[in-house]
């Protein structure tokens, strides 16, 4: 999300997590319950236009970012599942670049087709030794893959990149007061903008941005 409000250029925030969207009930809170990657997958099982039946699904900002959020329910990733391949071929052809979450990665519902259309992947850890010792197999498994740290522990960008044998691209800082903003939607939103979460984020949005093509959409 913090990514997401600090992308220089047309953006796509996609709640693709197996798991469930937590969007809508975090910052997003009173926005319609009734769309989204649910809504979106059962329009495409239908024959739907990718491009139009996505457009009613998102969610609009006043600051200009789209969101399409996620799984409502667990029972709708069965109808999900399938149509990976055209959801990832979907976000490939959309103006614009795609943020897509993908949650937790390694299990059998990971969707995998969404990382193989990806320009760039991101795999975010916190730099303590419970996150890393469960980054470390999934580093493997994704060797094109690189490290994001995200809040507090005890382990350098330095240190992490060195045992792990992987490259961090950032650290960004243990803002607990914007991250409760960005995740419950609670607190002062003009906190945002000049939170050090928001400053890091915008730095990192700006440096990837730039690593690809701007005439390709990114997943």
């Amino acid at each position: 999300m913090a990514l997401a409000l600090t992308w220089p250029r047309e953006v796509l925030l996609a709640e693709c997590d197996p798991a469930g969207g937590s969007l809508l009930s975090g910052y997003l809170a009173g926005q319609p319950q009734d769309r989204g990657l649910g809504e979106w997958a059962v329009r495409l099982r239908r024959g739907g236009d990718p491009a139009a039946s996505l457009a009613e699904q998102v969610v609009h900002l006043s600051s200009g970012q789209r969101i399409l959020p996620g799984l409502a329910e667990p029972a709708q990733l069965t109808s999900v599942q399938p149509l990976w391949p055209a959801i990832a071929e979907a976000f490939a052809a959309l103006p614009g670049d795609v943020i897509a979450d993908i949650g937790r990665i390694g299990g059998t519902d990971t969707p995998a087709p969404l990382l193989a259309a990806a320009d760039e992947v991101l795999v975010v850890a916190r730099p303590s030794l419970r996150d890393l010792s469960a980054l470390a197999p999934r580093a493997k498994a994704l060797p094109r893959a690189r490290v994001l740290l995200a809040g507090a522990g005890p382990y350098s960008r330095r240190e992490v990149a060195k045992t792990l044998a992987v490259e961090v691209v950032d650290h960004l800082p243990h803002d607990v007061r914007a991250a409760k903003l960005l995740s419950h939607g609670t607190g002062n939103t003009r906190y945002l903008a000049r939170s050090l979460l928001l400053r890091a984020a915008r730095s990192l949005a700006n440096t990837l941005s730039e690593r690809a093509l701007p005439e390709v959409a990114r997943s």
